[in-house]
């Protein structure tokens, strides 16, 4: 991730319901549309993506496309998490609050 303040962390998951057991070509499609957005940096997790952004338009907008191109793939019913980090009193990245619970800084 970078280190360039943002005042907006998400944490997207996206998956098909119905589709199977292995939802890993759905997730990395996801991940690949998300990719495309020039305005957010992602963060590829084992069970999520962390998404950082300058406002919440653009994590929304990355949520969207990720949705869908899990839609594109015949997806019938997807299940979306977020959880979103506005902070607006300090600067902050998704890198320095791993920093502060691995006890790096």
């Amino acid at each position: 991730m970078t280190e360039k303040p943002t005042p907006v962390i998400a944490d997207i998951t996206i998956f098909p319901i119905g589709e199977g057991t292995s939802v890993g070509n759905y997730a990395r499609e996801a991940f690949r549309a998300m990719k495309g957005i020039k305005t957010v940096m992602l963060e590829p997790t084992a069970m999520s993506t962390t998404v950082e952004a300058a406002n919440l338009r653009d994590v929304l907008n990355a949520l969207e496309t990720a949705h869908e191109a899990v839609l594109k793939m015949g997806a019938k019913r997807i299940f979306i998490g977020l959880r979103v980090d506005h902070r607006l009193d300090k600067p902050h990245t998704a890198n320095y609050k791993i920093k502060r619970i691995t006890g790096q800084l």
